[in-house]
């Protein structure tokens, strides 16, 4: 019975382990660049949300806004090329 109950353990802790490294290989959807957002209304949907935007630009088929939250922290954030909904 022991040796069942720790290897379900394990199996449990790498799948916990596993997932943030999940996360960064998150991609937006790819759309042709001629349905993307213009940079100046994704930034206005940025500071729409409270976010103080230092710098924007493409990666990994989304926007990449850089810059603060409300509470002053810095962050970065990934927006959906076409809607601007925060995905990261």
């Amino acid at each position: 019975m022991k040796p069942i109950l720790i290897s379900a353990t394990l199996a449990l802790l790498t799948t916990a382990a596993v997932q943030p490294a999940l996360a960064d290989k998150m991609r937006c959807a790819p759309v042709p660049a001629s349905q993307w957002m213009p940079i100046e209304k994704v930034v206005a949907k940025a500071e729409s949300l409270g976010y103080a935007v230092r710098e924007t630009k493409q990666s990994k088929g989304c926007w990449k806004i850089k810059g603060f939250d409300r509470n002053g922290a810095k962050t970065s954030l990934y927006l959906d090329p076409t809607s601007g909904e925060i995905v990261r």
